[in-house]
């Protein structure tokens, strides 16, 4: 199997089900198959061959999925950019991708126009939005492509800071989302009614792995919500009878503690289950959600490079755990061995749905992957009845509730650009509601002055916004360990005020 053939089996056997919703937008199975037929087809024309790399960079519509699908049975390799992303980040995945073609939207333009240069390989650009655009898609056909598709060849390039805080390309291929798929869809007790109301971006693998390939398999419906806020999240599950939200912890850390009276006001009697993943959800907070609403909470441990380690699904959940290992997982001490049930270790495992590599980047791939197993270095432990609870990073990493991974040197490296910075140190201040807090600790250079908006704006004219800081605390000194490093395990503990 590949993906191909995952949609077009279930636009052939349920071509009138209704793949996407989008406000008063509508797309069925079989207009999402056709529609992306002809992409294929006008991509082919325009020069794009089977293993070729083709960006994407939308915004979260039924048509950023229906020109997914166009470059996949083209025989392309689908590279998932951030539509927040900003010229000094872009480049560099545009050119070490290896990116042949872009599809974009006109509003783009201007930021894509500023990487072209540093982008050889980059020779055609498509706005989706234009009348050029559509006219090439009306003088293609409908006709499935005849493109021969393995599940080995490459599909889908996510970018990520990995494990070993590098950002790289994640590069998984059909077969690997084919395994995925017959692992997750199951455990998430998913059919053909279900409605399914994603609260993620589609670059992530959350997004795209669950929100978007989930309903696919069995012809669900899948409501897209271009932007987040618990009353967006309740009005449209009322409105469109949804039943499965899939989202990250802090997206239903809002539904948990909103008022009694505004859910009263909503009638969300279709809703039985929630799924989340991406960042370490609150025990306390997800009991309350389902005690609140009435539904189960699924909860998924994975990662991009292995898209599920353990799943706690509708049917075997624990509140409190991330699961079981759907994954083969060993949990080892700092010397390779494993640790007995209840203790704390690295979570080491394989499976067919780990990624082939880190795109062109042979000997990160090698740190990463050792013997077969993937290394997460994600410390976790599983009690007496197999459940597993993740405990934290081994890395300074930040995490938020979010699920957005950030490296602090990065962000740090910008900040100490800033003419009256001295020392910095980023971190993730633990809040048991919020999850990791983007807090940046600032020494100022002596004589200087600056304001917590004139550091932030400073970042924000040059990092995509999710990294910059939540919160700007200026202090006289960073605490320091023995060794004369910064302590940052003990700046992740220091409360606000």
């Amino acid at each position: 199997m590949n993906l191909k053939n995952v949609l077009e089996k279930t636009a052939r056997e349920m071509p009138h089900n209704t793949a996407f919703v989008l406000g008063s937008q509508r797309v069925s199975y079989r207009e999402f198959d056709e529609t992306s037929n002809r992409i294929a087809h006008a991509l082919i024309r325009t020069g794009v061959k089977k293993g070729d790399h083709v960006g994407i960079l939308m915004g979260r519509t039924p048509e950023w999925v229906i020109n997914c699908f166009g470059v996949l049975k083209a025989g392309g390799a689908a590279v998932l950019l951030d539509s927040r992303v900003k010229a000094p980040e872009l480049e560099p995945q545009l050119r070490e991708s290896h990116a042949r073609a872009l599809i974009t939207e006109e509003r783009f333009s201007p930021l894509v126009s500023s990487v072209m240069p540093s982008v050889p390989l980059l020779k055609h650009v498509l706005e989706v939005d234009t009348d050029a655009y559509r006219t090439l898609l009306a003088s293609s056909s409908s006709a499935s492509p005849d493109v021969p598709i393995d599940g080995g060849d490459s599909a889908i390039i996510f970018y990520t800071l990995g494990v070993l805080g590098k950002n790289k390309g994640v590069l998984h291929t059909h077969s690997s989302f084919c395994s995925a798929l017959d692992a997750l869809v199951p455990r998430m007790d998913m059919g053909t009614e279900d409605v399914v109301l994603g609260l993620l971006p589609f670059n992530y693998l959350l997004g795209f792995g669950v929100v978007v390939l989930g309903p696919i398999v069995n012809g669900s419906t899948m409501v897209i919500l271009p932007h987040f806020s618990s009353k967006n999240v309740l009005e449209t599950t009322r409105q469109e009878r949804a039943t499965m939200l899939i989202g990250v912890p802090a997206s239903f850390n809002a539904l948990a503690v909103a008022d009694e009276e505004i859910l009263k006001a909503y009638d969300l009697g279709s809703l039985r289950s929630v799924l989340t993943a991406g960042a370490k959800s609150s025990a306390y907070l997800m009991e309350m959600l389902e005690n609140r609403l009435n539904l189960r909470v699924m909860e998924i441990y994975g990662l991009t490079e292995l898209i599920i380690v353990t799943m706690g699904g509708y049917h075997d959940r624990k509140i409190g755990t991330v699961g079981k290992p759907v994954a083969e997982l060993r949990i080892l001490d700092k010397d390779g061995n494993e640790v007995p049930r209840g203790e704390v270790g690295e979570a080491v495992a394989r499976a067919p749905f780990m990624m082939k590599e880190y795109y062109d980047s042979p000997e990160i791939t090698a740190q990463a992957i050792q013997d077969g197993w993937f290394h997460t270095r994600d410390l976790v432990r599983m009690n007496d009845d197999g459940y597993v609870e993740y405990v934290e990073k081994m890395s300074s990493i930040i995490v938020p509730s979010g699920g957005v991974k950030i490296l602090p040197e990065a962000v740090e490296e910008v900040l100490l650009s800033h003419p009256a910075v001295a020392e910095t140190a980023y971190v993730g201040v633990v809040d048991e509601y919020r999850g990791q807090i983007p807090t940046a600790f600032v020494v100022l250079k002596d004589g200087q002055s600056a304001t917590v908006d004139e550091i932030r704006d400073f970042c924000r004219e040059i990092v995509t916004d999710y990294k910059v800081p939540k919160q700007i605390r200026f202090v006289d000194t960073l605490p320091r360990t023995p060794s004369g490093q910064i302590d940052r395990r003990l700046l992740s503990t220091i409360k606000e005020g």
